[in-house]
């Protein structure tokens, strides 16, 4: 408990006091309490709700991805092949790479110049030229939506997988003799059986979702302009750029209460269908 406090109560307490206050750059004092000013100033301006857009067209696409994909792969890992022991140990690597170096190493592979993306699609005969999906509007926020699932997507299927090891067997084989096609062994033996870790994966894919900041960075920095500026990114830049630590702290207060609502929201839809 008292490390907990220390890592997690302190700063966050800290965090929504400086949020309240008009805070030097210097940082060595809260400074004039200006009450909900910071608050006022980030939900009347225009960047903020770009950024939220952002952040929900994000947020929507990596829990999406991350989960069904997630799935399939714990699927698809939990039937028996030559070479599966070895398919189960390369599932892990995504997930054991950290968040930063997952945002390089996908930089590198998406480049306009020499990116291995754009050799990829030139070889299956998709694009005659190379294209600079960071550097195009339209393609930047889907490149790196795809990048962070790379890795989450491993992530929920190492949980989900572990949640198949667990199903007993005998289950199929009575389905089957029941003339249970594979649809109806799916959603009706898999899908209950895997809905406790369905609601652990889901709730950390909305958290990882809506605080993303280091693949982000790593290849666009929010760019071009602010086409991939999800939040994380707009408090950096208002907290280490613009050093005003005042708005950076109510921006993280207010992406704190997001995520959480978020998961909180998440349960509360699964037990509550449960009830049903």
């Amino acid at each position: 408990m008292m490390l907990l406090a220390v890592l997690l109560a302190v700063p966050t307490v800290l965090t929504a006091v400086y949020s309240l206050h008009d805070v030097p750059a210097s940082g060595s004092s809260f400074g004039p309490f200006v009450g909900i000013e910071n608050y006022t100033i980030i939900f009347s301006s225009p960047v903020f709700w770009r950024s939220v857009q952002v952040t929900l067209t994000f947020s929507i696409g990596f829990v999406v991805l991350s989960t069904l994909i997630g799935l399939a792969m714990a699927m698809l890992l939990n039937q028996r092949f030559i070479g599966r022991g070895l398919a189960r140990a390369l599932l892990i690597i995504p997930w054991a790479t950290p968040w930063l170096v997952i945002g390089i190493l996908w930089k590198w592979f998406a480049d306009g110049s020499v990116g291995g993306l754009n050799a990829v699609l030139l070889m299956l005969g998709l694009s005659d030229t190379y294209h600079p999906f960071l550097s195009d509007p339209n393609t930047a926020l889907p490149i790196t939506v795809i990048a962070a699932v790379w890795r989450q997507a491993s992530f929920a299927g190492i949980l989900l997988l572990a949640g198949l090891q667990s199903l007993p067997e005998e289950l199929y084989e009575a389905a089957q003799l029941d003339g249970a096609n594979w649809w109806q062994r799916f959603t009706n033996i898999t899908l209950p059986w895997l809905k406790p870790v369905l609601i652990t994966v889901t709730v950390f894919n909305v958290i990882y979702a809506f605080l993303q900041f280091d693949v982000v960075f790593a290849m666009t920095q929010g760019g071009p302009g602010d086409t991939t500026q999800v939040l994380s990114v707009l408090i950096y830049r208002q907290l280490f750029v613009n050093t005003n630590i005042g708005l950076g702290s109510a921006l993280a207060v207010i992406l704190g209460v997001v995520a959480l609502v978020g998961g909180l929201m998440i349960v509360k839809m699964f037990y509550r269908r449960e009830a049903l």
